[in-house]
């Protein structure tokens, strides 16, 4: 059997791309994005992120607790 498709607008074909850094990496491309759409939503969307992680691994301390 063969099959083909034919794409009429391939500009509009939604892509996913998995990536895989280390935090920090993903912090210097966040910093290195330009504030122009579309990379300013990625960098938004890796702040996100990034937030999230540091929820989990720095969670807030008690801020009645004295820390030198």
């Amino acid at each position: 059997m063969r099959a083909r498709f034919l794409m009429e607008a391939p500009d509009e074909i939604e892509a996913t791309m998995k990536i895989t850094m280390k935090l920090k990496e993903w912090t210097e491309l966040r910093d290195q994005l330009q504030e122009v759409w579309p990379s300013s939503r990625l960098s938004s969307a890796i702040t996100s992120v990034i937030a999230d992680a540091r929820k989990i691994f720095y969670p807030l301390e008690d801020k009645d607790t004295f820390h030198p």
